[in-house]
């Protein structure tokens, strides 16, 4: 098959690795990213599994020397009457999960694609066939360009996503990801904390609260010196977001309020809903936090990941619940799939229709795992206060069961 002239909307990390991939196979590729600044600062801290972080490594998609940290233990914890510091764990899973920067993975991202094939500032408004069998892309100032292939890659209120499924809504899921750094130096006995990515659930009410370590802004691994990167996954009904999504201007907002943004009033209230729930060692941690932030918790299913010759990656193509781990895994694997059957097939369209059949399987596969463990760790918790390893173990297998190619579960050895 020959080359393609291929246009990308979204320079994200979904964005960047596909232009990175594809551009090395040989394809001519065009990354239009709506933002004019550095995308920094985006999400905080996130995961992915050893083995991803390796290919990773491996494939020259991100440095060798990349700053990460190593977690190795998943306990389920939850606060007691005689443990009311630290918490009761009653067991934990081994993983195999890398944490780092979303930053810092786009940094290492955004210096691999050629800036003359990146282009900040221009907003994609439209995507249509034109009278080559190609796609048009028209931006907000008017212009238009011209592809063999289209691939959006610009996030969970994709563009494209609206423009090839209109009837595929985002569909709310009944809570809140609450979001914080603390710096290490601010934690007092940052040895509790180690290298595990607790699962600390609430005596009073559905959802969890999630620490890990992180490395420094600066990139620091040293101890003392890195961040508490936590997650507090809290339910909030959708008869309440528009009061509460209301920013310290007085601004309603969609989906997000960025750090900083949060009235006082708001943070105040889920601070002291952490200092009733966690154990007093987390619970100081998200009460120290400054420049607190929001998230909503949507997932969305498609029939299909192309129409013609326009293509959804990422999280512009199905959208799974964040614990899944699965945010840096579906838009590199998306573009790896891609190239193999870009590879395998004589025609582009013959190959996106075996790459398409592909993706809709293993995306739903990941909106079961979701499903699962939104199940295990929001709605329908075990009650750890009264569960001993081995009932806690046996729960655990019973409620989740991880796909081989999901999974961040570290072998028992």
């Amino acid at each position: 098959m020959k080359k393609l002239n291929i246009g990308i909307v979204g320079g994200s990390i979904a964005g960047c690795s596909a232009a990175i991939l594809l551009g090395r196979a040989g394809h001519q590729v065009q990354v239009f990213e709506r933002s004019r600044g550095k995308l920094v600062g985006r999400g905080g801290g996130i995961g992915t599994s050893g083995p991803v972080m390796q290919a990773l490594i491996e494939q020259d998609i991100i440095d060798s020397d990349f700053p990460h940290l190593s977690t190795t233990e998943m306990p389920f914890i939850i606060r007691t009457a005689e443990h009311d510091y630290e918490g009761y764990s009653p067991w934990g899973m081994p993983i195999n999960l890398k944490a780092f920067h979303w930053s810092t993975l786009w940094n290492n991202l955004r210096k691999r694609v050629p800036d003359d094939r990146y282009h900040q500032g221009m907003e994609t408004i439209d995507a249509r066939r034109n009278s080559t069998d190609g796609v048009s892309l028209t931006f907000a100032d008017h212009k238009t360009a011209d592809f063999d292939l289209v691939i959006f890659a610009d996030g969970y209120q994709s563009l494209g996503r609206r423009l090839l499924f209109p009837d595929a809504e985002l569909i709310y899921r009944g809570y809140m990801l609450w979001r914080g750094l603390l710096p290490e130096s601010e934690v007092q006995d940052s040895a509790v904390l180690g290298s595990t990515m607790p699962r600390i659930s609430y005596p009073k009410l559905p959802g969890n609260f999630v620490p890990y370590f992180v490395p420094s802004q600066s990139g620091s691994i040293k101890q003392g010196e890195r961040l508490v990167n936590w997650a507090a996954y809290i339910p909030m009904p959708e008869s309440e977001l528009r009061t509460f999504m209301v920013d310290r201007e007085g601004q309603s907002l969609a989906g997000t309020i960025p750090p900083g943004r949060m009235r006082s009033k708001a943070e105040d209230y889920l601070k002291q809903l952490m200092r009733e729930n966690l154990p007093t060692y987390y619970g100081e941690i998200a009460k120290r936090s400054q420049n607190t932030y929001i998230q909503l918790i949507y997932t969305a299913q498609l029939p299909a990941y192309h129409v013609e010759r326009i293509c959804v990656i990422g999280d512009a193509g199905m959208v799974a619940q964040p614990f899944t781990g699965s945010g840096v895994f579906k838009g590199y694997n998306n573009v790896k799939d891609l190239l193999s059957a870009l590879e395998s097939q004589n025609s582009l369209d013959d190959a996106l229709q075996q790459w398409g059949r592909e993706q809709v399987r293993i995306g739903n596969r990941l909106l079961a795992l979701g499903e699962q463990m939104e199940q295990a760790f929001i709605w329908n918790s075990l009650d750890l206060a009264t569960a001993d390893a081995a009932a806690t173990e046996a729960w655990w297998k019973k409620a989740v069961t991880f796909p081989e190619e999901f999974s961040y579960e570290a072998d028992k050895k």
